[in-house]
């Protein structure tokens, strides 16, 4: 957060830079230090945004840039 209480975006732009383009649910959960299981049920949710994700035969796949969007989104990055 920033001084006015907003989320500052360069911290998650600096937390990303060196991130390989795809993530695994694993290295996602790592990196936030949560449970493979709360990303694979943040990827499998029903109803409003789901985390982005690819299948791919068993495995899912994360896009970097996704992850981050979504990040963003679900931010409350409230500037009032």
């Amino acid at each position: 957060m920033n001084q006015h209480g907003a989320f500052d975006v360069t911290a998650l732009d600096d937390m990303f830079a060196d991130l390989p383009k795809t993530l695994s649910p694993e290295q996602a959960a790592e990196l936030f230090g949560v449970t493979v299981i709360t990303i694979r049920n943040l990827i499998t949710k029903d109803g409003d945004d789901p985390l982005p994700a690819i299948k791919i035969g068993k495995v899912w796949v994360i896009l970097r840039d996704d992850f981050k969007a979504w990040l963003l989104r679900r931010s409350n990055n409230i500037t009032d």
